[in-house]
Parts: structure tokens; C-alpha cells; sequence
């Protein structure tokens, strides 16, 4: 079994800050013994912005890494279809034109306070298409806390 990674779970244990240290490190663990573990190019990107806040700009990368090694997490690269379906899922995002919840899927309609007019935003950017489209594409599961969102654009199993 393969499972890809989403940067909030990794960002939960490091460092034992977050509240749910507990929930996604056991996660992370109980995965890592049914098979391996795989970030995409994005989540190691995000990874390293997180790093550089923690440990500075002269650590950050070694630390990124060591902490990938411990854990027996790999980078597993971007593939021409990873592109194809984030653009496509993509494109059907941005012209729903709501903002829904990314914890429970709820859609919520917001105007504006003078005019009354509908005022519309995107919750996620082009780079959460991507490591949803590479988590369907390379893995078996995909291991994040955004369930409503990736349940409701990609087909890949969902845990927590």
C-alpha cells in the first residue's frame, strides 16, 4: 500500500505543537506499517517554508530532509497526468464560484456589506489540485485533515 501525505500532517508533529500531534503522528505510523509513504514536490516545498520559520535559513533543508528520513517518507515526482488532472478538477473548481468549508463540505454565500452583491473566493490555490491529483494518480490513500475538499474532487481513499 502507498500513501500520500498532505502538508498538515506532517506540519502536526513538528515540533509537538499542534493539537492534533496525537492524532496524526499514530496516523502516520499505523500507515507507515502497511507499505510506504509519499509526499509530492508541493508538500516538500510547503515543508521547507514551514522549516525555514523553525529552524532559519543555514538548517532548514537538512532538517526538512532528516525529518523525511526518519519518518521513511520519499518525494515521489509530478508526472504529465498529475498536470492534466489538476487542471482539469481545477477548472471545475473555479467555476462553482462558492466557498465551502474544507472540514465539512458546507457551502456558505457571503455578499457584500454595501451593495449587496455576491462575493465569491477561492478556499484553495492551484497547488492543492496538484496533491490531489498526484495523490490519486501515485497512492492507495491519502492522509489529510482537508477530507471534504479531496472527497469531493478526487477519487482516492481518505484517512484520518
Amino acid at each position: 500500500m502507498i500513501s500520500s501525505i498532505d502538508t498538515n500532517i506532517l506540519i502536526d508533529i513538528v515540533g509537538e505543537k499542534s493539537d492534533f500531534y496525537d492524532e496524526s503522528s499514530t496516523l502516520l505510523e499505523n500507515q507507515s506499517g502497511k507499505g510506504s509513504l509519499i509526499i509530492s514536490p508541493i508538500v516538500y516545498s510547503e515543508l521547507l517554508a514551514t522549516f525555514i520559520k523553525e529552524y532559519g535559513e543555514h538548517e532548514f533543508i537538512g532538517k526538512v530532509n532528516g525529518f523525511l528520513t526518519e519518518l521513511g517518507i520519499r518525494i515521489s515526482e509530478f508526472t504529465k497526468e498529475d498536470f492534466e488532472l489538476a487542471g482539469k478538477v481545477w477548472h471545475k473548481y473555479a467555476s462553482l464560484r462558492n466557498v465551502a468549508c474544507s472540514k465539512c463540505g458546507a457551502v456558505n454565500i457571503f455578499s457584500c456589506k454595501k451593495c449587496s452583491s455576491p462575493v465569491f473566493w477561492r478556499n484553495h490555490v492551484l497547488p492543492d489540485f496538484l496533491i490531489g491529483a498526484h495523490a490519486e494518480n501515485h497512492s492507495n490513500v491519502l492522509l489529510t485533515r482537508d477530507k471534504a475538499y479531496y472527497k469531493k474532487f478526487f477519487n482516492v481513499k481518505l484517512l484520518p
